[in-house]
């Protein structure tokens, strides 16, 4: 083993590897790797020959050096003491390597000493990276620090604009404004989804919405974050369907056509686009309903008086279009009731969807009544989502929306499709009713 420490055995170092060309062309390779950024790889892989293999080992000793049959010897870096590191890249006429950087100290240095962040999301964001830094160290340990802590400081940004967004926009605009560059935020790229999974860990409202879909994916996750947050693509191509008697003005040209429409029978697509900027002129209704499914909104609209009340299809978790259209016609001060799947998901999109929207609405045939009468129709929940119920039921206020639902769920280990159900809650039921319905239920299809 050499001291590394003596003039002397430099000396000798040298002229041993420029004895073995192998073992010199192996040695620059090890310093070449000490010395690049990022983190220090644990092993060298390098070709070798038999006089290069003994020079090596009498270098770094047996223990850090192991050779197969085909050429190779590979080098355990984790064995090889920085003062022989030293010697050799004396021996070779090279600056010694750098003593190793701890990124994990460096990264939380950086960030103490960053400016605080004008948002609770971002500065919830920066906690989360204290308590568990392996995203920026992994990224470090590829891209380097300077990388890692730019991708902080990006996330940090937008997620400032993101709190201070007063409604929607489209997300090439907020990177262009906030980054300097419209694809920054690209579907699929790496930013967009360190967004979105700083929304996912720091916001609960929008991991609540994005729960409520289930996506199959991390990708699917972090871009429904995205677009709960706000941030969409086309504000035309958001839509939600409307049939009902409102109208609205905007610029001073009032819009009647959802009334028309549903005066007609047919209920109107309404984009997000349409609703910006929109005034309420006329809602002249007694209450207004949302839909979580689409079938159940068709068989409502073929009953309902669309003179009294506004009946609106969220599909399934509710879009920007469902929260403006909802904001739109809170100052009518009509009553709002949901109606969805008796699920988790059902409940959870139902309180997102007020809380997006700020108003109050009420579970419509969703709470554990509903639930114990209809249980039969049910069908079992899976393992994980009882889990996901249980961690839920902890902390769930027992006054919120659909808790005594989640419970009800919960215990029975059973869920209600809306479909199953919906048609014995109508009164009058829709024409289809008498004829789907099973033998036991038609006797039901009077006032619940």
């Amino acid at each position: 083993m050499v001291d590394g420490r003596d003039a002397g055995m430099i000396a000798e170092l040298r002229s041993a590897l420029d004895r073995a060309p192998t073992a010199r062309a192996a040695v620059t390779t090890v310093l070449d790797r000490l010395a690049a950024p990022g983190r220090r790889p644990r092993r060298v892989a390098v070709a070798i020959d038999p006089p290069g293999l003994a020079a090596l080992r009498a270098v770094f000793s047996a223990r850090a050096v192991t050779a197969d049959d085909a050429g190779r010897a590979t080098l355990d870096l984790a064995r090889v003491p920085a003062d022989v590191a030293a010697a050799l890249a004396a021996a070779l006429d090279r600056p010694a390597p750098a003593a190793p950087r701890d990124h994990a100290v460096e990264l939380q240095q950086a960030l103490a000493a960053r400016p605080a962040p004008t948002s609770a999301l971002a500065a919830a964001y920066l906690a989360t990276l204290g308590a568990d830094p392996r995203a920026p160290l992994a990224l470090a340990a590829t891209h380097g620090l300077a990388t890692a802590l730019h991708r902080v400081d990006q996330v940090v940004h937008v997620l400032d604009a993101i709190a201070a967004l007063p409604g929607p926009i489209r997300a090439a605009n907020l990177a262009a404004r906030v980054l300097g560059d419209s694809k920054a935020l690209a579907p699929g790229g790496e930013l967009a989804r360190a967004v979105g999974e700083a929304l996912l860990a720091c916001a609960p409202a929008i991991q609540a919405e994005v729960a409520a879909r289930q996506p199959a994916t991390t990708a699917a996750a972090c871009a429904a974050a995205l677009a709960a947050a706000g941030l969409v693509r086309d504000l035309a191509s958001v839509l939600v369907h409307a049939f009902g008697p409102l109208r609205y003005a905007i610029g001073g040209v009032t819009f009647g056509h959802v009334a028309d429409h549903a005066a007609l029978g047919a209920p109107t697509p309404l984009s997000l686009a349409q609703l910006r900027g929109a005034q309420l002129v006329a809602l002249p209704v007694e209450r207004i309903t949302i839909f979580e499914n689409q079938a159940p909104f068709l068989d409502y609209v073929e009953r309902v008086d669309p003179r009294r009340e506004l009946v609106i299809f969220a599909s399934g978790q509710a879009t920007w279009a469902v929260v403006a259209l909802l904001r739109l016609c809170a100052a009518s001060g009509a009553p709002i009731r949901h109606a969805g799947d008796l699920d988790r998901s059902g409940v959870l999109i139902l309180r997102s969807l007020a809380a997006r929207a700020h108003v109050r609405i009420a579970p419509w045939h969703m709470d554990a009544a509903t639930h114990a009468r209809f249980v039969a129709a049910g069908r079992p929940i899976t393992p994980d989502e009882r889990a996901r119920l249980a961690r839920l039921l902890v902390d769930d206020p027992p006054t919120a929306p659909g808790h005594d639902l989640l419970r009800a769920i919960h215990a029975t280990g059973v869920w209600i499709e809306q479909e199953a159900i919906a048609h014995t809650l109508w009164i009058p039921p829709p024409p289809h009713a008498q004829a789907v319905a099973p033998a036991a239920d038609r006797a039901t299809l009077t006032a619940p």
